[in-house]
């Protein structure tokens, strides 16, 4: 696949909680190719976050859309968990799909992400 590819983080869904006090601060960033990230506006206090942001990345060979769900921190940010999306499952040039955050070794689930993909092919 090559060209333009449009992402909509649509929301996220039952993020675990990595604040002690209060809940956490979300915020995902998405990447192809790790020297180009982008990342969506950080949520406050919540774990069940509505973005409905879109980025653009321009898709050169590359073979997944890769995401790492933050908790922003004043110290330091924590991972909540992190997936992938094969970019040939979108088909007729859209995707709407749910990404499972899965916890290590895989037993059960950090959350999950509601992305719509869009290409031009």
């Amino acid at each position: 696949m090559k060209g333009p590819l449009k992402v909509t983080v649509v929301e996220a869904k039952n993020l675990k909680d990595e604040d002690v006090i209060g809940k956490s601060d979300p915020y995902i960033e998405l990447w192809l190719d790790k020297n180009y990230k982008q990342k969506t506006t950080t949520k406050s206090n919540t774990i069940n976050p509505t973005y409905n942001e879109t980025f653009t990345f321009h898709v050169d060979g590359q073979k997944y859309l890769h995401l790492k769900v933050m908790d922003k921190d004043l110290v330091s940010d924590d991972e909540i968990g992190e997936g992938k999306v094969e970019l040939s499952k979108i088909k007729n040039g859209y995707l709407e799909t749910e990404v499972d955050l899965p916890k290590m070794l895989g037993l059960r689930s950090n959350g999950k992400v509601v992305l719509i993909l869009e290409s031009a092919q």
